[in-house]
């Protein structure tokens, strides 16, 4: 616990810009845009962690304070304590970012049909619905259904209690096909071949809502709050994994498609699976964003970055590369893709050590520092 505390939010906020005006190694937002034009940056900015284990009870000593909220209004207070946490990753001398965040995670838009979630497993849905039942409800408001009157309201709030420097992002909307699977469960995977016909008809509305949902959410936080990430739509297609290319062409892709024609090139979510990745930069026009790494248990398998990079050579796409560390070569893994940075500006980096605890950290932050400083210097 800190024994320094904060008593008002305005100092927070200036607290918190000033930790990344003196951090502007760490500054996410800068990184993005420049990954995202393709221009230079002076520093990788990149993400370098170890898993997070609920029985790792380890006490790290020595780290950066970061101060408490002690602030009387109960609004105040929960808007303050939110940006201090954005500060945490500091301590691992990873990125920051200080826009707000909104909603429960991947659960939030399901909740707008209806089904709660479960705190108990991450806010995950509580349990699935049939097509049949979804179909037969009226679809969902996307400004009274679910979470979504909660979601507005605190828009409203950051927007009356903060300066627009700081930004509001969208919660997570997931996609299309990661809904539906969410909803119904099973039945996603195998209601396209049962019954086509319901299968379209629940895309579809999936698909409306979500479409609804975003230019709603656009508007109401405004372009002055936008994040660098929202400029980009980003649909997650993690349950792709779990179908075929075919079926992911004939039921999923035309949806994808219609909220393209909405928002233009969108980010795509592959949970690094290869024939998610491929299919979706074959069949989706000009899309800005894609995913590789090597992830030890991926459902699918996982995307190679060279395979990933030679897919994606003379177009302009930006690569998220996110890996899982071997032991023992994790500094080798992370200094060969920066080495990858000067043939592609747009590249940006995060890493996990599945075999670290926090007991690790200060070797993580060795490694961090050794990456860093082989990045700057080859940079210059």
């Amino acid at each position: 616990m800190s024994s320094k505390k904060i008593d008002s939010l305005e100092t927070v906020v200036n607290y918190v810009q000033q930790q990344l005006a003196d951090h502007p190694e760490r500054d996410f937002h800068k990184a993005m845009a420049a990954a995202l034009a393709g221009e230079k940056r002076e520093f990788p900015v990149m993400h370098i962690g170890h898993l997070a284990d609920p029985s790792d009870t380890f006490l790290p000593q020595g780290e950066l304070e970061i101060p408490e909220a002690a602030i009387s209004d109960s609004r105040e207070n929960s808007l303050a304590r939110e940006l201090l946490g954005k500060l945490e990753p500091l301590k691992m001398l990873n990125p920051i970012s200080l826009n707000f965040r909104l909603g429960k995670g991947p659960g939030t838009l399901n909740t707008c049909f209806g089904i709660p979630l479960n705190p108990e497993t991450m806010n995950s849905p509580a349990y699935t619905k049939s097509v049949d039942e979804i179909l037969s409800q009226p679809p969902p408001n996307p400004q009274t259904s679910g979470l979504m009157p909660e979601i507005l309201e605190k828009i409203s709030i950051i927007k009356a209690l903060t300066p627009d420097t700081l930004k509001i992002g969208r919660p997570d909307l997931q996609g299309p096909f990661n809904i539906a699977h969410a909803l119904v469960g099973e039945e996603a995977l195998v209601g396209a071949y049962l019954n086509p016909v319901r299968f379209h008809q629940l895309m579809e509305i999936i698909t409306d809502f979500w479409i609804q949902t975003v230019i709603m959410l656009k508007e109401v936080i405004g372009k002055e709050r936008e994040t660098v990430e929202d400029r980009v739509v980003k649909i997650a297609e993690c349950s792709v994994n779990l179908v075929s290319p075919e079926m992911y062409k004939e039921f999923i892709l035309p949806y994808d498609l219609k909220i393209t024609k909405v928002f233009g090139a969108p980010g795509i979510h592959t949970c690094s699976g290869p024939h998610v990745f491929y299919a979706t930069l074959k069949n989706i026009p000009e899309i800005v964003y894609t995913e590789a790494g090597y992830i030890a248990c991926a459902v699918a398998g996982h995307t190679k970055v060279d395979d990933a990079l030679a897919a994606l050579r003379g177009k302009p796409v930006l690569l998220n590369i996110g890996q899982e560390l071997p032991e023992g070569k994790e500094l080798e893994t992370i200094l060969t893709d920066c080495r990858r940075y000067f043939e592609t500006k747009r590249l940006l980096f995060s890493y996990t050590g599945m075999h670290w605890r926090k007991k690790d950290r200060p070797l993580i932050r060795d490694i961090h520092r050794a990456a860093d400083e082989f990045f700057i210097q080859k940079n210059l």
